[in-house]
């Protein structure tokens, strides 16, 4: 006789429709995002980014290469580091998506009844159901092996020179999204896992670092360089710690098809094979949530 499991989920993409950019206004609804002309609730600036800002567990001598990789649609390139060499086990730090956490990594926190200028072109909102087992994917394996269920859960990250905004629309579950600071020039990586509450958001302006001084070649302009860096699969982490919770849906703003695919503002992907460590963050799952701010 042969048992199966039930199906394991992976990411659910759900339908977007583009954005209105006469309402210039982003409203954070209880998780939900809202547009408005004038500004509604509490009005927020954008973080500003602070290099001297570094939170996370610190990896040292960490180098890097680019690597060619075939997709569906063809070769592509992405960025590899060598954390391999350095350890057994990549560490993420979980921290809470506090605003000091958040602007740590280039973001903006928007919690629940507050709002921020928000005006960008080629932007879409999109739902999306991540299943618990997404970061045990890795995109950057060939076809053949684009939906093998790996053992371990590698690096996935980005960046890319369009907004981009998570919302934790989940009832009771936190959104995680992990992050990186990145000092190619001092050859350093800060890694981490926001862990976002209900109804919260996590505010990304567009990033177009200047160039990558590449393997062995630093410029002045590298000295100084910082990439912040991004990725979603594991935005339901959270569920290995809940019983009985396989998946959570989330509300993402984003880039549309055209820009996403543009070479110069789609996004730019890095990888390292080694395998990671999540863990919760500080007192989940014995968190009280504060309730929405109101208008």
């Amino acid at each position: 006789m042969i048992q199966l499991f039930d199906g394991v989920a992976f990411i659910e993409e759900g339908p977007e429709r583009p954005l209105d950019t006469s309402r210039p206004y982003l409203y954070n609804d209880h998780g939900l995002a809202r547009f408005h002309p004038a500004p509604l609730g509490r009005l927020i600036p954008q973080a500003e980014k602070n290099h001297e800002l570094l939170l996370g567990h610190c990896y040292e001598n960490i180098g890097h290469k680019r690597k060619s990789i075939q997709g569906r649609s063809g070769a592509y390139e992405i960025t590899e580091f060598d954390f391999r060499s350095k350890t057994g086990e990549v560490v993420y730090q979980p921290l809470w998506a506090t605003a000091h956490n958040a602007q740590a990594f280039g973001m903006t926190l928007l919690e629940s009844g507050e709002c921020i200028h928000f005006q960008h072109p080629h932007l879409v909102l999109g739902q999306f159901t991540y299943g618990k087992w997404a970061g045990h994917q890795s995109p950057y394996l060939g076809p053949a092996r684009l939906r093998e269920l790996l053992s371990y859960n590698p690096t996935d990250l980005e960046y890319h020179d369009f907004a981009h905004v998570f919302f934790a629309r989940h009832g009771r579950l936190p959104l995680v999204i992990s992050v990186a600071r990145w000092l190619p020039a001092a050859r350093q990586i800060y890694l981490a896992d926001l862990w976002l509450k209900p109804g919260d958001a996590l505010v990304l302006p567009p990033q177009c670092p200047s160039p990558d001084p590449g393997a062995g070649r630093l410029d002045s302009s590298a000295a100084s360089q910082v990439v912040d860096l991004h990725g979603n699969r594991n935005a339901a982490l959270a569920c290995w710690f809940s019983d009985g919770e396989h998946s959570l849906q989330t509300e993402t703003i984003l880039a549309d098809q055209p820009t996403m695919n543009s070479r110069e503002h789609g996004p730019h992907y890095h990888q390292e094979q080694t395998p990671t460590r999540h863990t919760p963050a500080p007192n989940w799952p014995n968190v009280d949530f504060a309730p929405p701010l109101s208008n």
